[in-house]
């Protein structure tokens, strides 16, 4: 009976030790390897991704949590391997976040891992700004600067497209955390398109497209002639322009009337960076004259041309090269005298008292018959003294005058009638002394 008991106990170990089931291995949790930039950094609104590859850490579960400063963020591990798994968030909190991995109900190395996630970066809060954007001069450097204060965490791009296929290099100076200074080279005129991008989105206005060419100065330019103060319906009126100071560049004119109808104009280079300028008006209102160089109106443009209807005849007042003024002796008007004492000061400051081309005042009423008076009316257009005429041309009363003169057309004027008058004297000396040949030839031939 004993010996039965013994053999029992026996047979019970055997079969308890030979038949128990395995132990489930251990997962070796420090295998487990956690990596990419979703653990250290990430921005606001954009998803941030890491790995955890726990292929050599045996079987166990996995756990991820992520958390922001105030609020849980949903995460679900995806597999994409033999124990490969890629975990993605998007925080919506800036600040600093956790994100804990377990491995087998335990911590993996690393864990938890504290990722700063800064506020949402923003291409449209990039401010770019300096000469270097809005043209250039060849053969020297362009510079602008850029501001990302609020634009968040980024990368700056800047690229540079220059004329026939070339790329200008720039040079990009970090004068601060958030300001940028950029320097390139201009080589040659002709368009560049400046590319500014913050994470590759392109910032507002870019790219910036710019034109280098030679400097001029638009002041240079003059404009100067009858045609750019007066005109008669249906006659040719003309003007010239001159830009030899200025350097090359296009010219645009254009002429239009006060009801905006256009008027076709003829341009002729009479020398390099010198034309003759004609148009003729068609309605009996102002018309508006636009001198545009190198894309700049020069100055006093657009001009403003009085034009009159076209007379039964043309007037002839013999004032072809000459400066006049006409004014009234007997006038009761303190306006009037008013004006001609102020009218006379403007001139003599100008010197024009002294000039060759210029007559002495006339007298209106006393010393000239109603005829001629009545055709200097006619030809000005009104009655109103004192009246000034430049080459046989009715300028204006004193207020126009001054308008004239603050726009720098009144110089203009001057300066063309003065050439007017030396063309006009030269021509005519120049007839004097051949008929003076003349004579002295018919004299030698009688003797």
């Amino acid at each position: 009976m004993g010996k039965d008991k013994g053999i029992k106990k026996t047979l019970s170990r055997r079969i308890s030790f030979g038949f128990a089931p395995p132990k489930k291995p251990r997962a070796d949790v420090k295998a487990v390897v956690v990596s990419g930039d979703g653990i250290r950094e990430g921005q606001v609104g954009k998803t941030a991704v890491f790995t955890i590859d726990a292929s050599a850490a045996g079987p166990g579960d996995l756990d991820v949590k992520v958390r922001g400063p105030k609020n849980p963020i949903d995460v679900t591990p995806i597999e994409i391997g033999d124990g490969l798994y890629e975990v993605s968030y998007t925080p919506t909190e800036e600040g600093s976040h956790i994100i804990a991995v377990k491995y087998a109900d335990q911590h993996v190395p690393g864990s938890a891992f504290r990722p700063q996630i800064a506020r949402a970066s923003n291409a449209d809060d990039v401010v770019a700004y300096g000469k270097g954007l809005e043209g250039g001069i060849p053969g020297t450097d362009n510079e602008f600067y850029v501001d990302t204060t609020k634009a968040g965490d980024g990368d700056l791009g800047i690229t540079i497209n220059g004329p026939d296929g070339t790329s200008p290099a720039p040079d990009i100076t970090k004068i601060t955390e958030h300001h940028y200074k950029v320097v390139y080279p201009v080589a040659k005129e002709g368009d560049y398109n400046i590319n500014i991008t913050w994470n590759d989105i392109h910032i507002h206005k870019s790219p910036f497209n710019i034109n280098a060419r030679t400097p001029f100065n638009p002041s240079s330019v003059l404009a100067t002639g009858p045609g750019l103060m007066h005109g008669v319906v249906g006659k040719l009126s003309l003007f010239e322009v001159d830009c030899r100071a200025a350097g090359n560049g296009p010219l645009h004119i254009n002429v239009e009337d006060d009801d905006h109808n256009l008027i076709p104009v003829k341009v002729s280079e009479t020398q390099p960076n010198c034309y003759d300028v004609s148009f003729v008006p068609t309605t009996a209102l102002p018309h508006f004259v636009t001198v545009n160089y190198n894309d700049f109106n020069i100055k006093g443009s657009p001009f403003k041309v009085n034009v009159m209807a076209r007379p039964e005849k043309d007037i002839n007042l013999g004032g072809e090269g000459k400066i006049r003024v006409y004014y009234s002796t007997t006038t009761s008007s303190e306006k009037i005298r008013h004006n001609c004492r102020f009218l006379q000061s403007l001139l003599e400051r100008k010197k024009v008292h002294l000039r060759e081309d210029f007559e002495p005042w006339i007298p209106i009423d006393i010393g000239m018959d109603r005829e001629e008076r009545n055709r200097i009316f006619e030809k000005a257009g009104v009655r109103k003294t004192p009246m000034l005429f430049i080459d046989d041309q009715y300028v204006g009363d004193y207020d126009d005058v001054v308008e004239l003169d603050e726009i720098g057309e009144l110089d203009r004027l001057l300066s063309y009638c003065a050439l007017k008058y030396r063309n006009l004297k030269t021509v005519e000396e120049a007839r004097k002394a051949d008929e003076i040949f003349r004579r002295q030839q018919a004299a030698e031939l009688e003797q």
